[in-house]
């Protein structure tokens, strides 16, 4: 219940103030008006009903009758104030006094009542709210109805009150009253309403100011914002870059981004602040600050130095940009030690490509000539071999022979260096010991070099043993230290060492060396040096330094093949005067192993044979060689001079054939076409074939399908007799 009331005792005050509340316009002097103008008709209301309760209270009905009526008009005024109509509510307002002014006076009977006090409320009221037209408009009608109450009370058409007397000078003093208390209102309404012009421009400008300073600050946040997200989206984009990046003025860093300071190796708070100079190579920071200081945007490769004098490459950019107010200049760093070492890996590679481009080019070569020098070192050793038995008894003739054997023993050298370099002999890798090796080497100079050369050798006796090919790697040790010998020019001191290293070590000029353990070989001379255009045509073929006749220009070739073929590497360090140093590198073989040797063939006498034997060759000089050793050993002998004789032979003395001896390269049919042929149609068949070089891989395949021999040229006679009675005896 007690809620109930209070509900409409709250509901009640909110339509009282709602009611009471003065109407809202936009225009402000309208506003203020209409505030008055609800104040002024309010309080009339209230005044004009106790006016009239206390009126109809003294016994005069006329009175309270009229100002009941006044009271009842100013809530009606409430319509067109609250419609807008400002101007007429004011006109009617003071219509409305002046109207209850006058009935005051005529019924209450003179100018003297009570009621005459109202007209300088008229007066000062219009002059606070009226334009001035209109207040003298108000003062004149006034004016007028004083005067005309005046005038009837002194025509006596008003009755005054008893003892009162009007007179004209009466009316002059009224209206002298009226006119010095219009002039005074209408001055200080004048001067309020200056006041309030004055007032209200000055806040109408106060009011521009604030919304011109509010935009101001909303722009300037705007701009403020705009910036820090320019400054944090700079940032974020700094510092997800790649490239090192920093901001310079007067060549002071003033800021800069992680990828910077991390390629710097340091923090970012160590590099801002810092002259650009102090992250520049002292020997070129001139050159490069010339460079940073250009307006080119073309980039320029320098070196950046790191606190701990570390240098980098890199590959920088400038460009001037407006930051903050001022010109500053980006910088952006990009590291391409990268690239630099895959450059250097490309041009390594390009090198070893045209060498091998090289190779090639000697390979094909050799595998033309070889085939024809293997067949005539073979002829003039065999025969020389032949001449030796029949003339034991001529020593004359025995010193001959024996120079005809040498020449043919260097010129089979010659060719085994030349298939050697174009990598085209056959390797006979093994797990072996260099230290070994090494030691025979030594050996064999220090009997054969001029005792005016020292020659020193350090090896470590736990070095692990090299997957290699002795003779290949003794040929291209000796081939070194000959060179070694020439450079010396018979005096001078030759030293070769071995040492364990990490490939790491030089992985940066042979990346295939990264992550293995190898074996170097380093082999010095105190010899006349080489300049840096030979240096780079050593490995050539037939490229030689040496006078004419004293050399062929493949030693150093021969090495650089047997380096490769052994999967390793090689680089020379030679001055001009300070001689010259050859260094090379091995993976280091896992399993232990121990050196052999290779037995020398027996020379002694050779069993012979009454077998009879299919001789293949086309050369003709070799053929009839070999027929005649052949022969002279006891075997009978058919000849074929190519593959479709041979295998016409075959078929028609299939049953007396015991061996077939056959030479790889053959006109219309070659030596495996020949093999293949015979063991299809008879695998027991036993078949010895003769080649100056196969491919292992070939050579495996044809000793699979069921040969029992391969003899490699050159050979000697006493090898072929031994393979052959070998041959025949084996099952």
């Amino acid at each position: 219940m007690a809620r109930t009331q209070e509900t409409k005792s709250s509901g009640l005050k909110k339509w009282l103030a709602r009611i009471l509340a003065p109407p809202r316009f936009q225009d402000e002097e309208k506003d203020r008006l209409a505030r008055v103008l609800n104040i002024t008709l309010l309080f009339g209301f209230i005044v004009a009903v106790l006016t009239a309760t206390a009126a109809a209270a003294s016994g005069q009905p006329g009175k309270a009758m009229v100002i009941a009526a006044t009271a009842v008009t100013s809530l009606l005024l409430q319509v067109p104030l609250r419609l807008g109509r400002i101007r007429l509510t004011i006109v009617l307002s003071a219509i409305l006094m002046l109207t209850l002014v006058i009935s005051l006076l005529v019924i209450g009977g003179s100018i003297r009542d009570l009621g005459s006090m109202l007209f300088p409320v008229i007066i000062a009221c219009g002059g606070l709210v009226l334009r001035p037209k209109e207040f003298l408009v108000l003062v004149f009608l006034t004016l007028l109805s004083a005067i005309a109450i005046i005038l009837l009370e002194v025509g006596g058409l008003i009755h005054p009150p008893t003892g009162f007397d009007i007179n004209i000078f009466n009316l002059l003093t009224v209206a002298s009253i009226f006119l010095l208390a219009a002039v005074p209102v209408r001055l200080l309404a004048n001067d309020l309403k200056r006041n309030i012009d004055r007032a209200r421009q000055n806040e109408q400008e106060l009011r521009a100011s604030n919304e011109m300073l509010q935009r101001e600050i909303s722009e300037r946040e705007l701009a403020d914002s705009a910036l820090r997200e320019s400054e944090t989206r700079f940032h974020i984009l700094a510092d997800s870059t790649f490239e090192g990046l920093f901001i310079s003025e007067n060549d002071i860093i003033i800021d800069a981004n992680s990828s910077l300071a991390k390629m710097l190796g340091c923090e970012i708070k160590e590099i801002i602040g810092r002259n650009v100079s102090d992250f520049l190579d002292r020997e070129t920071a001139e050159i490069d600050l010339q460079q940073f200081k250009s307006e080119s945007r073309t980039p320029y490769e320098h070196q950046l130095k790191r606190p701990d004098g570390t240098l980098i490459p890199v590959e920088s950019r400038n460009k001037m940009i407006p930051y903050q107010g001022r010109l500053v200049r980006v910088t952006t760093s990009h590291d391409i030690s990268e690239r630099r070492r895959h450059e250097e890996e490309y041009r390594i590679m390009e090198a070893e490509i045209r060498q091998n481009q090289k190779l090639e080019s000697l390979g094909t070569l050799a595998g033309g000539i070889a085939h024809d020098f293997n067949n005539i070192i073979s002829i003039i050793s065999g025969h020389a071999a032949a001449l030796a038995d029949k003339l034991k008894k001529h020593p004359e003739a025995r010193a001959t022979l024996h120079t005809i054997n040498e020449a043919a023993e260097r010129g089979s050298a010659m060719v085994r260096q030349i298939l050697t370099f174009a990598r085209k002999s056959e390797a006979d890798f093994r797990s072996l010991q260099i230290r070994e090796l090494i030691n025979e080497l030594v050996k064999m100079l220090r009997v054969t070099f001029p005792r005016t050369i020292e020659i020193n050798h350090t090896c470590l006796q736990d070095l692990p043993p090299l997957w290699m090919d002795p003779s290949q790697m003794h040929q291209a040790l000796l081939n070194l230290c000959i060179n070694a010998r020439d450079a010396m020019a018979g005096t001078g001191k030759l030293e070769i060492a071995t040492s364990m290293i990490d490939g790491e070590e030089i992985a940066c000029r042979f990346p295939a060396a990264e992550g293995k353990r190898l074996i170097r070989i380093r082999i010095s001379d105190t010899g006349v040096g080489m300049d840096e255009a030979t240096r780079c045509r050593i490995f050539e073929p037939f490229f030689t330094t040496k006078g004419r006749g004293r050399g062929t220009g493949l030693g150093l070739a021969v090495v650089y093949g047997v380096v490769k073929a052994h999967n390793g590497f090689i680089e020379v360090d030679s001055q001009i005067g300070r001689g010259t140093s050859f260094l090379l590198y091995f993976s280091a073989a896992e399993s232990p192993a121990s050196l052999t040797a290779k037995a020398d063939l027996d020379t002694g006498l050779i069993a012979g044979g009454s077998e009879t034997i299919l001789l293949v060759e086309d050369e003709e000089d070799l053929c009839e060689l070999l027929a005649a050793v052949l022969h002279d050993q006891g075997y009978g002998i058919l000849v074929a001079h190519d593959g479709l004789e041979a295998l016409e032979r075959y078929r028609r003395h299939r049953g007396d054939i015991q061996l077939v001896i056959t030479d790889m390269d053959l006109p219309k049919i070659n030596g495996a076409a020949v093999c293949q042929a015979i063991l299809s149609s008879d695998p027991k068949t036993k078949i010895i074939l003769i080649s100056g070089f196969l491919e292992t891989a070939l050579k495996n395949s044809i000793l699979a399908s069921g040969v029992r021999e391969f003899l490699a040229k050159p050979y000697t006679m006493p090898q072929m007799l031994q393979i052959v009675r070998r041959v025949l005896d084996g099952n």
